[in-house]
């Protein structure tokens, strides 16, 4: 019996590894039988950067095979994996391409159980509602999704989907995003950030029209995509100490207005580098203290919550965020995120009456 794992791969910054690549996947657009990864089974990911999606794959990789037989494909490879009656297949669905490993697999493959593990949000449903025609078929959804969405999922379109999703709360490896935000600049003076794509479901044209009516602050958008009005626009970079420790005497808070954004890492990351967040509900996070909400129609409050942000005592912002570094710290772990994955994966087997891992079987 064996877990087939779909999820994003690295194979490295080297001109070979990138070269393979495309290789392998220009070969199996034509049907040929080239892998992408040389060896499914001994995949060594020690060496892995250490933020999503990557980070997931690596995780939730190592806490499989501690169970059981594991096989990893990329999610970008074009093959079906024929599978067996034991088997699992588990991962990410491709968006709009069926020829990809997962979606082909999922119907034309013979599993005990078929899981897609994605990150979900449904305020604009048809983000995911593009995997709806592999619902009847699958066995659970893993969903990497925030509070604010699992509690609130029965009032959207997708309510019909809920009893298949295991929500799963985004992690991050703490150790590896030290706290570097020990200062705070002068009142009135103080400077947001938002860290990552634009695109509608980022809800970066909130922030262009939110920083044109809060003169008093400024902002700046770092990563890849068009700039946007009011908003100074930086390329992506690598978040290095260096870079970090210059971020953090230029900035002071994180914010994001999410509209339908799953459970963006930048805020966990964040929290760790001991920035104060505030997003919206509809970034996945609500109702923490830990946090200071935003609001994706009230232009007003959000006005008001920066200016709140710009005159607070730096002692309110230093506790504010040594709170959450803490919740990081003992909350978004990768070993609740995989045990709870390992968990479902058991509650799956006993009522398909399997067990995912081999060790015994019903008759």
């Amino acid at each position: 019996m064996t877990i087939h794992f779909v999820y994003p791969t690295y194979s490295g910054d080297g001109t070979l590894p990138r070269l393979r690549r495309r290789i392998a996947h220009a070969a199996q657009g034509y049907g040929l039988p080239v892998d992408y990864i040389a060896d499914r089974w001994h995949v060594n990911t020690e060496a892995w950067p250490v933020r999503a999606p990557l980070s997931i794959t690596a995780n939730v990789l190592r806490a499989l095979r501690a169970r059981g037989n594991v096989a990893l494909y990329d999610w970008s490879e074009r093959l079906c994996i024929g599978g067996g009656e034991g088997d699992v297949l588990l991962g990410h669905p491709y968006p709009d391409d069926d020829s990809r490993v997962w979606n082909r697999s999922c119907r034309g493959g013979r599993f005990g159980a078929r899981i897609a593990m994605t990150p979900l949000s449904h305020q604009m449903a048809e983000i995911c509602g593009r995997f709806e025609p592999y619902l009847p078929v699958l066995d659970s959804i893993f969903g990497i999704m925030g509070p604010y969405w699992y509690e609130t999922w029965e009032n959207s379109a997708l309510a019909h989907w809920k009893d298949k999703i295991v929500p799963l709360d985004m992690a991050i490896d703490i150790d590896r995003f030290p706290m570097v935000k020990t200062q705070f600049n002068p009142p009135g003076k103080r400077t947001f950030f938002y860290l990552g794509w634009t695109g509608p479901q980022k809800g970066t044209h909130l922030l262009s029209i939110l920083f044109g009516l809060a003169k008093g602050s400024r902002c700046i958008a770092i990563g890849p995509g068009v700039a946007f009005a009011n908003v100074e626009h930086r390329p992506e970079a690598t978040l290095d100490m260096a870079y970090l420790r210059q971020l953090a005497g230029e900035c002071d808070f994180l914010i994001t207005m999410g509209v339908s954004d799953a459970n963006p890492t930048t805020i966990l990351e964040s929290m760790a580098w001991g920035f104060p967040v505030c997003c919206t509900p509809q970034s996945g996070y609500y109702n923490m203290p830990e946090l200071v909400n935003l609001s994706i129609t009230d232009m007003r409050y959000n006005v008001s919550v920066l200016e709140m942000l710009q005159s607070a005592p730096d002692g309110e912002l230093h506790a504010r965020a040594q709170a959450a570094r803490a919740l990081v710290k003992h909350h978004y772990t990768w070993q609740r995120f995989t045990d709870t994955v390992l968990g479902a994966l058991d509650d799956i087997g006993r009522v398909k009456g399997f067990d995912p891992w081999g060790r015994t079987r019903k008759s």
